[in-house]
């Protein structure tokens, strides 16, 4: 890890993180402890975060209050995952009929999202800073298995529409303080084909991060024009948001000369 990477990883991200509240840097410390745990310990430290949850869920959300009222339902006396077989199953329908109670009494700073409507229409729903904090930890800390790290040089291959449309002057700034560049996944022509190519080659990322058919269909470019990327230093290709299929991964892996991580999520 060089000096820049530390500087980022180590004092600008957890300050960004900070400053929009969230906790990422003390989750992810707390996950790189406990994943070495036995299988014992994490079964009891699991059971007790999920009775924590449920205690806050009947106390604070209107629908988990009624819903556990009329079952009888106390979280306090949850002693195995299988007692949660008491509790009816959370489906979209059930969601959208009560959205306004699926939210906690003392919820602030939520945030809007929705799915994309692959299976009819879209589903929304809202987070808040404690399930960001969770996400970004995760994240951080599956980056790190691959031995790099926030601020290490990013090449970013993503399609979404918001986050191509909303690069402001703060983002672009976040963006070049991290070592971290976007280029658009749905903007596959051979001309732009070709300058992906070459800023890879020119930018010398420790890692891409984007959908294994657009990182496929550069690195096949690239193999296709005899350019070699192998040797730019990429130690790592996470791919997520699709299904990686073989021939993908194996494209993926020659022309970059690294391994595919497959992770399920999004950007």
């Amino acid at each position: 890890m060089d000096f820049y990477t530390k500087l980022v990883s180590g004092v600008l991200f957890p300050l960004h993180e900070r400053l929009k509240h969230h906790s990422s840097v003390a989750v992810r410390r707390h996950m790189e402890q406990s994943q070495w745990w036995d299988a014992e310990r994490l079964r009891a430290y699991q059971l007790e975060r999920l009775r924590t949850l449920l205690k806050r869920a009947a106390e604070k959300v209107p629908y988990y209050r009624r819903v556990f009222s009329e079952l009888d339902f106390h979280a306090g006396d949850l002693r195995s995952l299988d007692d949660l077989r008491r509790l009816p199953l959370l489906t979209k329908e059930v969601i959208r009929q009560n959205a306004d109670d699926m939210k906690a009494s003392d919820a602030v700073g939520l945030a809007r999202f929705n799915t994309g409507g692959s299976s009819g229409e879209p589903l929304v729903f809202h987070i808040g800073n404690e399930r960001v904090s969770h996400d970004v930890a995760a994240k951080w800390r599956a980056t790190r298995w691959w031995d790099v790290d926030i601020g290490d040089r990013e090449i970013v291959v993503w399609g979404s529409p918001v986050e191509l449309g909303s690069q402001d002057r703060v983002r672009a700034l976040r963006d070049r303080l991290f070592r971290s560049r976007l280029i658009p996944a749905f903007d596959m022509s051979p001309r732009n084909l070709d300058r992906f190519v070459e800023e890879i080659h020119a930018f010398r990322p420790a890692m891409l991060f984007g959908y294994p058919s657009s990182l496929s269909r550069i690195g096949q470019h690239a193999l296709d024009q005899g350019v070699d990327l192998s040797q730019r230093g990429i130690r790592v290709a996470f791919v997520t948001s699709e299904r990686l299929y073989d021939e993908q991964k194996a494209v993926i892996e020659r022309a970059f000369g690294c391994p595919v991580a497959n992770g399920y999520g999004g950007r």
